[in-house]
């Protein structure tokens, strides 16, 4: 299994990637970010095969064709998807894992916060107000 982790380049995304990597570190992971608004990610990853995919903080509505050709069914990818921004219709598929909260309150990292029950709490809090 490849690993490839797709975040946002500013505090938000890489402290929710930090966060998680603290929690399960995958060192043979590909790094793939953007600057800031560079959120159109996932349009350099759909020729993926048999790869575990983790997407951070940007906005699955934005990538949604991408994320369809990723998740096809003979690709044999998996995509953890976490974020803020508005998703539309997530996708159905049960090679997706998406967690999804627009709240004007909320950034990925405080969501990644939440799934690692606070384990890494002042990382979320460095990407909520970096």
């Amino acid at each position: 299994m490849k690993y490839i982790d797709v975040f946002n380049g500013d505090a938000d995304g890489i402290c929710a990637l930090h966060q998680l990597r603290l929690h399960e570190p995958r060192p043979d992971a590909r790094l793939l970010s953007g600057v800031k608004r560079d959120i159109a990610l996932l349009e350099q990853v759909t020729e993926v095969r048999d790869t575990a995919l983790t997407v951070l903080d940007i906005s699955l509505d934005k990538n949604r064709g991408s994320l369809d050709k990723i998740l096809a069914a003979d690709a044999g990818n998996t995509v953890f998807y976490a974020d803020h921004h508005y998703a539309g219709e997530l996708p159905d598929s049960e090679r997706l894992t998406a967690h999804i909260d627009p709240q004007p309150l909320i950034c990925t990292s405080l969501i990644i916060n939440q799934l690692l029950e606070g384990k890494h709490a002042l990382w979320a809090v460095a990407g909520a107000f970096g």
